[in-house]
């Protein structure tokens, strides 16, 4: 009897899926066709591929902006040492640029935890859809249970080690000359 033929699995609960990072829009894994979860495990390998590029280019940006950081920083201090840094036009210049670079910079590390995030999820999204593919899982209930899941927990790492903008200390940036002769 060809529409009742399929036996229909239950879903996945939504929670767990959003505790895992992967898209609630998977929750009907069980029930996809051997098709589509080939395509969807392809897309989300191609987004893992796409990120991964976009995150080795932020890592060099931010490597840059760091050479540029260092730069900045000992021409400043430079100015600094002159006889005219308190009125020193050039000396504020250095400043501001050094703020408008820290800026960017602080933009490029958020776009490296989110592009992170985004592999992991990825990640996990594959991860799951391959057990059920394979039938290394045959039902919601054996996959939410499953000890194969770890615990995550690496971008977490990597958010919670940003600073926040309360904890961003600028105070080495405008010493007084004395204490860069030291």
């Amino acid at each position: 009897m060809w529409p009742f033929s399929r036996k229909t699995v239950g879903l996945i609960d939504d929670r767990w899926l959003r505790e895992k990072g992967i898209p609630t829009e998977y929750r009907d894994a069980f029930n996809r066709s051997k098709k589509d979860m080939k395509t969807e495990i392809q897309r989300n390998t191609d987004k893992v591929s796409r990120a991964e590029s976009e995150l080795d280019e932020l890592e060099a940006r931010i490597r840059e902006g760091h050479v540029k950081m260092a730069t900045l920083k000992e021409a400043k201090d430079e100015l600094s040492k002159r006889d005219d840094a308190k009125s020193s036009q050039e000396l504020q210049e250095k400043i501001a640029e050094m703020g408008v670079l820290q800026g960017i910079q602080d933009r490029l590390i958020a776009d490296k935890a989110r592009f992170t995030q985004t592999i992991d999820n990825a990640n996990e999204t594959v991860k799951m859809l391959q057990m059920v593919q394979n039938k290394s899982v045959s039902n919601p209930e054996q996959l939410t249970q499953s000890p194969i899941w770890g615990s995550g927990g690496q971008t977490a790492d990597i958010i919670d080690e940003l600073p926040s903008a309360l904890d961003i200390d600028n105070t080495e940036f405008i010493d007084s000359p004395s204490d860069s002769e030291e």
